[in-house]
């Protein structure tokens, strides 16, 4: 009797672990599937997908355009995109949304001259404009240098949301000690590289309620 009931307890609890496998298996196939998907819809939506108020596209072009630096996305109206969006690197500043077709849209970079941010310089909490100058730098306008002068450290240039063009508080860049010694303009040093782009984030500057 003893050797029976062992027998039929070994051979429940054989079937019991057999059933945890295959529960363990269909998951793991479950996930490889969900993983293949969405390679496959990735492919579909030609490097697109929306979360929340946020839209990532692919860079297109960068050259010959009729602004001095611009980008053009592989997103347009279509895809929710409108005009004066703000456009993202991670959580860095690119630019924003100056023109908008159906299937495609424009982007000025910072580094443009047309391009003028508002800016606050922390820590010591100046604000400002910056503008682009047409290389892969932004120059501070409409302060007093002696207002930064003689700082032993860098200072960090981050959006001030002033005139609501863009949301306060995206970082863009840093003013150097060494870019600053011998330079008759201010420099920000943008964090990124806008030669570089590949993939960006477009996001709504309206004030989510």
């Amino acid at each position: 009797y003893k050797n029976i009931s062992n027998h039929y307890k070994h051979y429940e609890e054989y079937k019991k672990i057999k059933s945890e496998l295959e529960i363990f298996k269909t998951k793991d196939l479950s996930k490889q599937i969900i993983m293949f998907e969405n390679i496959k819809l990735k492919k579909v939506i030609d490097d697109y997908f929306t979360t929340s108020n946020e839209t990532y596209a692919k860079v297109l072009l960068d050259k010959e355009s009729p602004f001095l630096r611009s980008i053009v996305l592989n997103k347009g109206s279509k895809n929710g995109i409108k005009k004066g969006m703000i456009v993202l690197d991670d959580v860095y500043l690119i630019g924003k949304i100056v023109e908008v077709n159906y299937l495609t849209s424009r982007v000025l970079l910072a580094s443009d001259i047309n391009s003028k941010v508002p800016v606050s310089i922390e820590p010591i909490g100046i604000q400002a404009i910056m503008s682009g100058n047409g290389n892969q730098n932004g120059i501070i306008q409409y302060i007093n240098d002696e207002s930064i002068e003689n700082k032993d450290e860098d200072l960090l240039v981050i959006t001030s949301g002033a005139g609501s063009v863009f949301n306060s508080g995206i970082p863009i860049g840093k003013i150097t000690v060494e870019t600053n010694l011998n330079n008759k303009d201010i420099v920000v040093k943008f964090y990124k590289d806008f030669t570089q782009l590949e993939y960006v984030k477009v996001v709504s500057n309206e004030k989510q309620i």
